[in-house]
């Protein structure tokens, strides 16, 4: 698990369209900030270093993987989807912590 601070996330064209093509809005990928959330490593070999698994205003959880951008504290989401099962696991697991 990372402590990297997010500050906020970068939306663009590119990836809003990503996470419209799995049922999420841009709306609720900048959610998951304001509510209880955590970073984890990404599966090696990925675009993303870092995933970011939280939850949207409606209690939904999402799995964003992120990647860093040349200002501290700013990540850009490179797509979103709603949690797998093993995700959702993570997220109740070390939130219970």
């Amino acid at each position: 698990m990372s402590s990297r601070p997010i500050d906020s996330l970068l939306i663009d064209d590119e990836n809003e369209d990503k996470f419209w093509r799995n049922g999420v809005s841009p709306k609720r990928v900048l959610q998951v900030l304001d509510n209880p959330h955590l970073l984890v490593n990404n599966r090696a070999r990925r675009r993303a270093p870092l995933l970011l698994i939280g939850y949207d205003h409606g209690g939904a959880c999402l799995a964003i993987p992120i990647e860093p951008t040349h200002q501290p504290g700013l990540w850009r989401p490179v797509t979103a989807w709603p949690c797998k099962p093993r995700e959702q696991d993570i997220l109740k697991e070390r939130s219970s912590k």
